[in-house]
Formats: C-alpha cells, sequence, structure tokens
C-alpha cells in the first residue's frame, strides 16, 4: 500500500500504528441506543429542572424529553461542531414547540398560559445549553487527553502544507499525512499515496476527518469513499478563494477555516425516520387502496387472463437485485425482450384496462408491497434493469452513483418529467441531485409533486 513507504524518500515518515477504531458493527447498535438513553434523560433533567411553572407529573416530563429530542434532530442541535452559544435561539425555539405541543396533547391548559409557556421555555433554553456546553468541554478534554481525532489532509501544493503544520499543534485534530498526485516537500507529515488509494488510506488510518485542502480535483466516487469510511468531510479554501465571501461560518485552526461539507443522505440525523415513514406510507397505504387494487386486479384479469402481476427484475440498493411487482398492461412475451428492449408500443398493451393503468400510473401500485418488504422506498431514483444498467454505468458519467440510497416508486427526475423515453442523462444528474441534497421536506416535496401529476395524468 501507498502508505508503507520508505524513510528514505523525501518528505516521508514512518506512520504509527492507526488507534483503536470504533466498536465493532454488531455493537453499533447498543451503542447508538446508549447515546440517545443518555440524551433523553438529559432532556428529562433540563425539563425538569424548567418546567416547574407548569406543574408537570413525570410522565409529562418524559412525553416532553421525547418531543424535545425529536425537535432538536430537527433543529441540528446535536451537531457537534457548533458553539453552544449559538444553539439559543434554535434551544428557546425547540422548547416552545415542544412546551406547546405536549400542553396540547394533555389538555393542560395552565401551561399555555403566556407568562408559563414564555417562562419555561426561557428556562428551557438556558439550562440546555449549560448543559450542552458543559457535555461538549468534557468531551474535548477527552479527546485532547487522547490527542485529538485523527485527520488525513488531500492536498497537492503550499496551501495544504501549512494547514499541516497548524494542525500539528491543534489539541482537538491530529494530522496523519496527506493524499495528493504529488509529494509535499518540507513538512514533517509524510504522503500517504494518492487518490486511487483513498479508500485504502482512510481504513488503514481509521481517520475521523478528511480535509480538502484549497482547489483540489475530488471526484464524486472519492467522496462517497470518505463517506463510506465514517469520515466528517472539511473543506479548507484558501484565503485568496472567492468562496469565503459565501461560504457559511465554520470553524477556524490558526486563522485556517475549516468548512463541513454536507454529509452523505445515509449519515443525516433524518435518515432513519425515512425507512419508518416508507413502512408507514406503504402499510396503511395497502389498507387504504386495497379496494382500488382488487379492482385493478379483478379488470387486468377478465381482460388479459390470467397473471394479473408482471413480476421483472430490478436493481436496487447498492447495485443488489430485486424483484420489482407492477400490474401487468402488456401482453405476455419473451422474458430476454423484456428485460433488454428499451421501449414498448401501444400495440403490446392488453387493452384499454392496460392504457388506463398505465396512464394514471395505477400498474404501479403492487410496489406498496416492495416498499414494505425493504426492496424500495416511496421516493428515490427510480430501479432499472440489469442490462441497461450494466450499459448506462459504462456510457454515463456517475450513473452507478444512483444506487448510494434505496430505489424508489417516485423520484426528483420523474416529477420533472424524465420518464419513458427521455434522457438518461439528465434522469441521472437529477437523481445523484436528489441523494446530495436530500431530506425530509424534499421527499414531501416530491410526492406532492407526484400527486399533481397523477391528477393531471401525467404519471411520475
Amino acid at each position: 500500500m501507498a502508505a508503507t513507504l520508505s524513510k528514505g524518500e523525501p518528505g516521508v515518515s514512518v506512520i504509527a500504528p492507526p488507534a483503536p477504531g470504533m466498536p465493532k458493527a454488531r455493537f453499533r447498535a447498543a451503542w447508538w441506543l446508549a447515546g440517545l438513553l443518555a440524551r433523553f434523560a438529559r432532556e428529562a433533567m433540563c425539563l425538569l429542572a424548567a418546567t416547574t411553572l407548569t406543574g408537570w407529573t413525570l410522565t409529562n416530563v418524559m412525553l416532553a424529553a421525547a418531543l424535545a429530542l425529536a425537535f432538536q434532530s430537527a433543529l441540528g442541535l446535536n451537531r457537534a461542531r457548533r458553539s453552544p452559544w449559538l444553539d439559543v435561539p434554535a434551544c428557546l425555539c425547540a422548547g416552545v414547540m415542544t412546551l406547546v405541543v405536549q400542553a396540547a396533547l394533555t389538555a393542560s391548559v395552565p401551561a399555555l398560559a403566556p407568562h408559563a409557556l414564555l417562562g419555561a421555555s426561557a428556562a428551557y433554553a438556558a439550562v440546555t445549553c449549560l448543559v450542552q456546553a458543559a457535555c461538549r468541554l468534557a468531551t474535548e478534554l477527552a479527546r485532547r487527553r487522547g490527542g485529538g481525532r485523527t485527520a488525513v489532509i488531500v492536498s497537492t501544493g503550499d496551501h495544504g502544507r501549512r494547514l499541516g503544520d497548524a494542525l500539528l499543534g491543534h489539541p482537538g485534530i491530529r494530522p496523519v499525512g496527506f493524499i495528493g498526485e504529488t509529494y509535499t516537500e518540507n513538512s514533517p507529515l509524510p504522503t500517504l499515496g494518492t487518490m486511487a488509494a483513498c479508500a485504502e488510506i482512510l481504513r488503514e488510518t481509521r481517520a475521523k476527518f478528511v480535509i480538502i485542502a484549497g482547489d483540489v480535483p475530488v471526484s464524486r466516487t472519492a467522496v462517497k469513499a470518505m463517506g463510506d469510511a465514517g469520515c466528517e468531510i472539511l473543506y479548507a479554501p484558501d484565503c485568496d478563494d472567492l468562496l469565503l465571501d459565501f461560504a457559511p461560518p465554520g470553524e477556524h485552526v490558526k486563522s485556517f477555516p475549516l468548512l463541513p461539507m454536507t454529509p452523505p443522505a445515509q449519515r443525516r440525523p433524518y435518515w432513519r425516520g425515512k425507512r419508518v415513514f416508507d413502512l408507514v406510507v406503504a402499510g396503511v397505504g395497502l389498507l387504504a387502496v386495497s379496494p382500488v387494487l382488487l379492482a385493478c386486479a379483478l379488470a387486468v384479469r377478465v381482460e388479459g387472463g390470467p397473471g394479473v402481476l408482471f413480476r421483472q427484475r430490478r436493481i436496487g440498493l447498492d447495485g443488489a437485485p430485486f424483484e420489482m411487482l407492477k400490474f401487468r398492461t402488456l401482453k405476455t412475451t419473451d422474458p430476454h425482450d423484456s428485460a433488454t428492449q428499451w421501449t414498448v408500443g401501444s400495440n403490446r398493451l392488453i387493452g384499454p384496462v392496460g392504457s388506463f393503468l398505465r396512464k394514471t400510473s395505477l400498474d404501479e401500485l403492487p410496489q406498496l408491497w416492495n416498499v414494505l418488504r425493504g426492496d424500495m422506498s416511496v421516493v428515490g431514483p427510480r430501479p432499472e434493469r440489469p442490462y441497461f444498467v450494466g450499459q448506462f454505468s459504462h456510457t454515463i458519467e456517475h450513473y452507478d452513483l444512483r444506487h448510494r440510497v434505496p430505489v424508489g416508486i417516485t423520484g426528483w427526475a420523474q416529477v420533472h418529467g424524465l420518464r419513458g423515453d427521455t434522457s438518461i442523462e439528465e434522469r441521472a444528474r437529477f437523481d445523484n441531485h436528489y441523494i446530495d441534497h436530500w431530506s425530509p421536506a424534499l421527499d414531501l416535496k416530491i410526492i406532492v409533486r407526484t400527486i399533481g401529476c397523477v391528477l393531471r395524468l401525467g404519471g411520475a
């Protein structure tokens, strides 16, 4: 590996053995649960100290603590790199929302009195910020005692070398070397290798941060490898870069700005809620539209004979194949032709029923079962057949990156009219945009626009 260079090479030193990593995969669920319980206990203590004006019981405080955790995640209060004093407005907002919702759920009219609501919200914000400041101070002291979290710097020039020298004296971040196409001279830090070996280097060093220093070309594939390694990606622009005039405030290390980059969708705080949302929508949806499903199945059976469901192999999350379900709207054909022929003519429709189902997208309803099974999501890139995935992955840039998240019944490309015989390159660009900018609000927006498309008989 490129990280094990000899001592005789210029500007290269021997890497110390990596520090012990995070707990093994089988302990991560317990680790996450312990953290959640600790935050819940912290919120309960804050609320007990802040809700004396409302006269709530312990049961009310426990429910309010759960609500507070949800509102804090929605407002981004669990980001470890924020200054606790910047959390005051968001904490006050979370306190107001928590107390109002809790009072409404428990029919506690006195708690809605203006003096009680504002007083308890202000007390909650103050206590929460003090507790968060104390927790972060204790965490920072523990990190400094342990030598800080390891970081790898992606750089090929003097800006990266200066940043590495500055970080050597930083108590919270411990740089272990550079990744770049050329050697960084006159630096005590080693060059670990090129971007081609990025994933292997991050795995060997067990870095917690990847710092991209200056204008260094970094591909989507490399960014994905950094995210898959569990690294937090920071961008350290040169002081002359115009980007600094538009960038949001971030952390500074000896006047070097460090701007956090958006983490992959799967590492954002709301991602776990996406699967819960899928289960609720698919379960409730199957029950709610069961009469419609029965009517569609009966109509297809009467018009086209046995076999109302069409099953086809598609590619889903991480390139894994699965069997997607639809109502049959086409005449029986050779399975190979179905898997390798891009478009179908209207003469192959089974009749008026098939045409109506395709026009109204009712033929897609059985995919709610795929969502319930975990093969698909309600919103995501549309799944494609293996034959075409293989072709497009070789001819269209970044097409394979669509499989970073679960595929969906509807997606960002589909609500922009990119369905059927339209540009695959545009679809890939829209799908990757959706993944890079994913949020619960974007999913809801796509669902609303999908309903609009269906009502206009435009499909989605």
